[in-house]
């Protein structure tokens, strides 16, 4: 797998980010001239390894001072994080009278991972919500999910690593499942360690009430991705301790799929970019639920 993914990388993502980076910011054509050859020093930096998405915390940064501003995305998380709220009691009812609650509470959660601003993949809040209506009737391409509740009923400690705004009210849900399924489990809900994109942070984690059902805790890494040997020895602990990880986003699923020390990792995610859904042999846009 490792041989196939480094012929995969993020360079028109990198690129991509730039010009959506200097729109959102109104910035002129020089300033993104600016932001562009940062970009171009970031990649011929890495030399021959793949392009991956835990360079793009570096890349940001660097370009921080071009902005104006450290969190550019602050107002559309919160009105994405707000879109899903508006949607929460709605989805949880759905889940409460379910004849399979896990299932669908897994497909909800998949179907947040469409609200991703560092993708390829266009998207409207309309897309968003449509998505969220059909997700009851959306079959995973790739579908572990029977192996996954069969660990959720017999862990003790669970690793839910974060991805972006919006959808983290889907996780809370499917969270909140889990809790159902085994009362006595302990969740650590791991998010950035600082504004990244439109990555989940302390502050979306406070915004949602996630701390009501789960341990919120930073990675210490404003990177829009898990980086282990970056974070803090608290997040590392509790990834390593946990009896299984909860895994969702292709930014998580394109670092730790190299190797993370551990396997078994349930990745929960949409193939939004076609890199991703060639490696996983599944067509563009699919629900996954795959131990890793």
């Amino acid at each position: 797998m490792e041989t196939t993914l480094k012929k995969a990388d993020c360079r028109e993502c990198y690129e991509k980010q730039m010009h959506e980076l200097a729109a959102l910011c109104q910035l002129d054509d020089a300033t993104l001239g600016q932001m562009l050859a940062i970009k171009d020093e970031v990649i011929a930096g890495m030399g021959g390894e793949r392009i991956r998405p835990d360079r793009m915390g570096e890349l940001l940064s660097r370009v921080a001072p071009l902005l104006g501003t450290d969190d550019p995305y602050r107002d559309i998380k919160r009105a994405y994080n707000q879109l899903l709220l508006d949607r929460e009691k709605d989805c949880a009812d759905r889940i409460l009278t379910a004849d399979e609650p896990f299932q669908l509470a897994l497909r909800y959660a998949v179907a947040g991972n469409l609200v991703d601003f560092g993708g390829k993949n266009s998207f409207t809040r309309e897309d968003v919500t449509a998505l969220i209506d059909r997700a009851p009737e959306i079959a995973f391409a790739i579908d572990d999910s029977g192996v996954l509740l069969d660990a959720v009923r017999s862990a003790r400690f669970i690793m839910y690593l974060a991805d972006n705004c919006g959808e983290i009210v889907l996780d809370k849900l499917l969270i909140e499942q889990i809790l159902r399924e085994n009362p006595t489990v302990q969740v650590t809900y791991g998010v950035r360690g600082g504004p990244v994109i439109n990555d989940v942070t302390l502050d979306d984690a406070e915004q949602v009430g996630m701390a009501n059902v789960a341990r919120v805790l930073s990675s210490g890494v404003a990177t829009p991705t898990t980086v282990l040997s970056a974070s803090t020895d608290e997040f590392r602990s509790a990834f390593f301790d946990a009896d299984l990880v909860i895994s969702k986003g292709m930014g998580n699923f394109e670092v730790l799929v190299d190797g993370c020390g551990r396997e078994d990792v349930y990745f929960l995610l949409m193939t939004k970019c076609p890199l991703v859904a060639d490696l996983m042999d599944t067509p563009l846009m699919s629900f996954v639920c795959k131990r890793g």
